[in-house]
């Protein structure tokens, strides 16, 4: 049985029909929801479907979608043989579970496995925007560090992971499911499903979303880039390497640590950038990268309180 885990937070517009696509799966499922400090009526359609459905739900502070993920994971059923992680405003094809447990299931108990799948981008309406993008290196270390090519409301996961994803604290992390994605990289097995499982619905309130164009990209990672976003980046990799370093590949190891180590100086970073291994899908976002660490974009800068959906 899959345990699906959902942070809610001011999310009334769009939940009812996420929670009715979880409730309609083809896979016997449980659905443990922490509502976030809502101020809407989030709180009100969650006790309806908790008294109506019997559906799991803590009404907590306002902690962030990392913390709020996190506490959920650490208080997950340990009956339960998998976990996956829940949007409040998309709408799932009623076999994704049942597509993500017949895979996970043929991979060892023991070693870290990721599930992730295909899902249509659509508006608020629901209306088709375009399938979302295929990852171009997926389960690549050099490429997983700085790229999270595996969005959280795709995510579905073994125990293997959960208990390496609970390593790291919540202020650690700059999102906590690249964290996973990143993880499973690093000592696992990441699969994606090119079957469409659900819908990924892109709206104004999004925290994070898709661009489907270069030039759509422009504005938000101009954003990114002011907002000290890619400093967060590099607090999240000196984290990972921090807590998992004795049990890295050793190559992946000395990759990172020349990543940290060249932040030190302008001219450092000049030389790393040349010679680097980590990339981004394709050669021009991986030329910025190249680009923005060189100028300092990447000096590592602490994450504070969690990316909010």
């Amino acid at each position: 049985m899959t345990e699906i885990l959902m942070s809610t937070y001011n999310g009334e517009k769009f939940l009812r029909e996420q929670l009715d696509s979880i409730l309609a799966q083809t896979a016997r499922v449980k659905l443990s929801v922490r509502d976030d400090g809502s101020s809407d009526g989030t709180c009100c359609i969650l006790k309806e479907y908790e008294n109506k459905y019997g559906v799991g739900v803590v009404y907590g502070s306002n902690i962030g979608v990392n913390a709020s993920m996190m506490e959920l994971l650490k208080n997950a059923d340990p009956s339960c043989e998998y976990y996956a992680f829940s949007d409040q405003d998309d709408v799932w094809a009623a076999n994704k579970i049942e597509l993500a447990e017949k895979w996970l299931g043929s991979v060892d108990s023991g070693i870290s496995a990721l599930w992730g799948c295909m899902e249509e981008l659509v508006n608020e309406d629901l209306k088709m925007i375009s399938k979302m993008p295929e990852p171009r290196y997926l389960g690549d270390f050099y490429a997983a560090m700085i790229q999270n090519r595996m969005g959280g409301h795709t995510q579905v996961f073994n125990k293997a992971l959960r208990d390496k994803l609970l390593r790291v604290p919540p202020g650690k992390m700059y999102v906590y499911d690249w964290v996973a994605y990143i993880l499973a990289s690093m000592f696992g097995t990441v699969c994606f499903e090119r079957t469409v499982c659900g819908k990924y619905r892109q709206h104004g309130d999004n925290a994070i979303g898709y661009e489907l164009s270069e030039l759509a990209q422009i504005p938000r990672r101009l954003k990114r880039l002011f907002s000290g976003a890619f400093g967060r980046i590099a607090f999240q990799m000196d984290s990972i390497d921090e807590i998992f370093r004795g049990e890295m590949k050793s190559k992946h190891k000395k990759e990172l640590g020349r990543f940290l180590a060249a932040n030190r100086s302008f001219s450092k970073r000049i030389g790393y950038a040349f010679t680097t291994r980590f990339k981004r899908d394709n050669w021009l976002e991986s030329l910025e990268f190249r680009l923005l660490y060189a100028a300092g974009a990447y000096k590592i800068r602490e994450e504070k309180h969690g990316n909010r959906k």
